[in-house]
């Protein structure tokens, strides 16, 4: 049956290349449509999803099947209670006003029974409802309280022996991954179940290499989608680096953590096109290339989701933006797709001048000349192949849909935490007496200086970002404030005006969040379309800006361009939440100055209008901020308790700091996402220095932590690589490039097609990712082994170790338990205990306590070598 009538409206602009086919110019509206196929229709998907896109489903990016009567994937459910969910994970959910960043933590396994009843139970249950409507309503109101525990990324099928639509056997393009390169990715293009309960949540997300995905609700309660359309998806992929800035700048594809949440409320204000439907049980959903979507679940169900992918999807896996910053998301090597079925464009895409310009109107294809081909080698291979009862080995890797992640653990900056008590709890991480004393003129106790305020601003404006806003978030080195006091020690430099335009590193976001007001960010105009921005300087004190930062309309600027502070001959003026002079001022509420980048800190400064960037209104700073201590400025200046300062974000890190101070002391200040602005890390939360001599916490080559002692530190560099099989590599020497010489030339352009040689004497295609530089540690451990490890395989003696560190922490045993004797064993003296085991001895062996011989060789063998010698000197 064909879906029914399509509301009208005008179609947007097609692009310049390629043009758009007729047919493609249904469902202009990018409405999601519902089919309902015949049994006939139903026996061939390739063919029927062909159909569905030729009626422009596509252009919604999902749309919903509803199966014909009589055609069941399963005869009863009954017999799946005993299934085992190994690792159910729970959703913590953070944030306000239609803005939230979604957790997963995992939990302990359970089975399909055990989750029912904690689905159904009084703590998670769905609760009360109207409608669907009010059933939505009650999901956005309570998303951040009761965390809901979600069964997801269970591998396997529950479907019978079925033919028409089994997800576990679509035999789409996507079989070409298997069949070619013997890869099997679990989730991807095997099935993965879904167990659901009220408010489990699937947060804004593409599918992995934007492919296409089938889920199907085997049974239970509902589940509620929203989709973006594809041809508007770069618009809420804008909207989200805006919301989101300190996602965003750590990984351009941060939306495929699938972490973030974005209410209709807020897509409706921004103009983002979007369109919500209900899946009920027994009915499938598809999702379309580069189709956003998210949604929850209404109470307990199954579901069952796979990927695939057609001809159109081709173009799309070429362009699909990765995510770089974590090992466990999909890539799938587009080499076997590209070189089977464009062999006319694929010496050009390796050499990366295939220029591929996607069609979001364009409906697929069934099959051509090049796919039939391709199926018709595969034949006779496959024959042949069972003939001579060859087997292609297989490599089997997991996706994990849902990725683990960790709630923040900083706190908000609004929040001030308790400030050292006394004077002697104040220190400066950091030497700076020298330089501060060569800055003294900026001080606000000094009498003031212009021409020195002007030599300062002209130094910050030679400087990495060249705008003394953006330079917020980055940190003064010792060289970096060197170089200031190099040019002010030699007068007022001859500053150039710099007619150029860059990126701003300050986020909209932060000029739109301040007290009282937890609004989204409206658009910045003076940002162009390229996202940068006119730089700006001052003709009179030569501070310079970029015109987006500072709230000044590019086309407004004449030959010679002034601050607010100079047009206002308000030389002397000074901030009013710190104690330094120079850099860019805007006028407050109460007739006073404050520095830009203290208004943007300190959480209760708030930009009246965000889009001018002033008046900032200081009237809500308390007076609790106002009294902390500045552990750079404190005691080293007349006047006590200037201005405000703010403090590291860090829990339980009560280091206050005033903005400008900190900034000079090379303090790390970084764009927060949605609802903070600025996340601050002080220098004792910084990675931490390891010396010679030092012991430490080490692992060891069989994975167990040991202690050990530093011996040695070198510098190493490594490569990381893509191979064309999807697999990937981030600790390849530069000496295994067998293309390039690494060690004269330096590493390959990123994306480089490469020659690896591997330690087995393989020699396989790569593309070159990036460099990277590790500080490498020679360890000795107390068996004296040597071992080269890296600084994220180190912990201090003094630290909190994490979990998984303490679970695998190997030590003697050291608490003496009532009942235990001692005795001497060739000198050494050691704890024998008297307790009910067949060996008394008992070491620690992570957080647990097991007997010596239960306990690996490997541990073994270090205890009888501390018993030996060393034992005495730990004890």
């Amino acid at each position: 049956m064909a879906p029914g009538p399509v509301s009208g409206s005008e179609l947007p602009p097609a692009p310049v290349l390629p043009p758009p086919p007729p047919v493609s110019a249904k469902n202009p509206s990018c409405k999601i449509m519902t089919f309902q196929p015949t049994m006939e229709e139903f026996k061939d998907f390739a063919k029927y999803i062909v159909y569905m896109e030729n009626q422009g489903a596509h252009r919604a990016g999902l749309a919903k099947v509803i199966p014909p009567k009589g055609w069941k994937p399963r005869k009863s459910y009954d017999t799946i209670e005993d299934m085992v969910i190994p690792a159910p994970i729970m959703q913590v959910v953070t944030g306000q006003s239609g803005l939230f960043t979604q957790y997963n933590i995992q939990k302990k396994s359970m089975t399909v029974g055990e989750y029912r009843k904690l689905a159904n139970s009084k703590k998670y249950c769905t609760p009360r409802h109207k409608d669907f409507d009010d059933l939505e309503r009650k999901y956005w109101k309570n998303l951040t309280f009761v965390s809901p525990i979600y069964g997801a990324d269970v591998s396997g099928s529950i479907y019978d022996e079925v033919i028409m639509w089994n997800i576990g056997h679509l035999n789409t393009l996507l079989n070409m991954v298997e069949q070619e390169c013997g890869i099997v990715i679990e989730g991807v293009n095997t099935p993965y179940l879904y167990f659901g309960m009220w408010k489990t949540t699937f947060a804004w997300h593409t599918e992995d290499m934007d492919l296409y995905s089938i889920n199907y609700l085997h049974f239970g309660q509902s589940k509620s989608w929203y989709s973006v359309p594809p041809e508007h998806g770069k618009r809420l992929e804008r909207l989200a680096q805006g919301f989101f800035p300190g996602s965003s700048q750590g990984c351009d594809a941060f939306l495929r953590h699938k972490m973030t949440l974005i209410s209709p409320s807020i897509l409706k204000k921004y103009g983002i096109p979007f369109d919500r439907i209900t899946q009920n049980e027994g009915e499938f959903m598809i999702t379309f290339p580069y189709g956003y979507h998210a949604g929850f679940n209404h109470g307990f169900n199954c579901a069952e989701s796979t990927n695939f992918a057609t001809l159109r999807w081709v173009d799309y896996g070429k362009m699909a933006t990765l995510c770089t910053c974590r090992k466990d998301m999909v890539k799938i090597s587009m080499d076997v797709f590209v070189r089977c079925l464009q062999p006319d464009r694929y010496e050009l895409w390796k050499q990366g001048k295939d220029t591929t310009v996607l069609d979001h109107l364009k409906a697929t294809e069934l099959s051509s000349p090049e796919l039939e081909t391709w199926r018709q080698h595969h034949k006779l291979v496959f024959c042949q192949a069972s003939y001579s009862k060859m087997k292609m080995p297989k490599e089997v890797k997991k996706s994990r849909r849902h990725p683990l992640s960790k709630p923040p653990s900083k706190t908000p900056l609004s929040i001030v935490k308790q400030d050292p008590t006394s004077d002697k709890d104040l220190s400066s991480p950091m030497p700076l007496d020298n330089d501060m004393k060569k800055q003294e003129h900026l001080w606000q106790t000094q009498s003031p200086n212009f021409l020195a305020e002007k030599a300062f601003n002209a130094a910050v404006a030679e400087l990495q970002p060249h705008c003394a806003i953006c330079s917020l978030f980055c940190p003064y080195t010792k060289s970096t404030n060197c170089h200031i006091i190099v040019l002010l020690s030699s007068g007022l430099s001859s500053h150039t005006k710099r007619a150029l335009r860059t990126r701003p590193l300050v986020p909209e976001m932060c000029f739109s969040v301040g007290a009282g007001n937890t609004e989204p960010p409206p658009t910045n105009y003076h940002i162009g379309e390229d996202g940068t921005s006119l730089l700006l300087c001052c003709s009179a004190c030569h501070m310079q800006v970029h015109a987006s930062c500072y709230g000044v309309k590019p086309d407004s600027v004449g030959e010679s361009w002034i601050c607010s502070r100079c047009a206002a001959r308000a030389g002397t003026v000074e901030c009013c939440l710190c104690n330094l002079r120079g850099g860019a001022l805007k006028t407050t509420t109460d007739n006073r100055w404050v520095h830009v980048i203290c208004g943007i800190a300190v959480a209760e400064a708030r930009f009246v209008n965000p889009i001018e960037r002033e008046p900032v209104d200081v009237t809500a700073v308390p007076e609790t901020r106002k009294n902390l201590k500045c552990v750079f400025c404190h005691g080293k200046i007349a006047h006590q308790n200037r201005g405000a300062c703010i403090q590291c974000s860090y829990e339980n890190c009560a280091t206050s700091f005033h903005v400008t101070c900190a900034q000079i002391a090379g303090v790390i200040m970084t764009p927060a996402d949605w609802p903070y602005v600025v996340s601050v890390t002080c220098h004792n939360f910084n990675r931490r220095i390891m010396n010679l001599g030092q012991r430490v916490i080490g692992r060891n080559a069989d994975g167990w932590y040991y202690h050990c002692t530093i011996i040695g530190v070198a510098l190493q560099t490594f490569y990381e690589v893509n191979f064309d099989d999807g697999s990937y590599c981030d600790n390849l020497h530069p000496e295994n490039i067998l293309s390039h010489d690494c060690l004269r030339n330096g590493p390959p352009e990123v994306g480089e097609l490469i020659m690896v040689s591997t330690s087995e004497g393989h020699i396989l295609n790569a593309s070159f990712v990036k460099e990277h530089t590790h500080k490498l540690y020679q360890v000795e451990f107390q068996d004296q082994s040597q071992l080269m490890i890296k600084h994220s395989e180190i912990h201090q003696l003094d630290q909190d170790l994490p979990k998984r560190v303490r679970t695998r922490l190997v030590s003697i045993l050291q608490k003496f338990y009532s009942g235990g004797n001692r005795c001497s064993l060739r000198g050494t003296t050691l704890l024998i205990f008297q307790l009910s085991l067949p060996i008394p001895l008992l070491i620690t062996w992570g957080e647990s306590q097991f007997p010596y011989f239960n306990a690996p060789l490997s541990i073994r063998s270090l205890f009888q070598s501390v018993m030996m010698k060393d034992l005495p000197k730990l004890l």
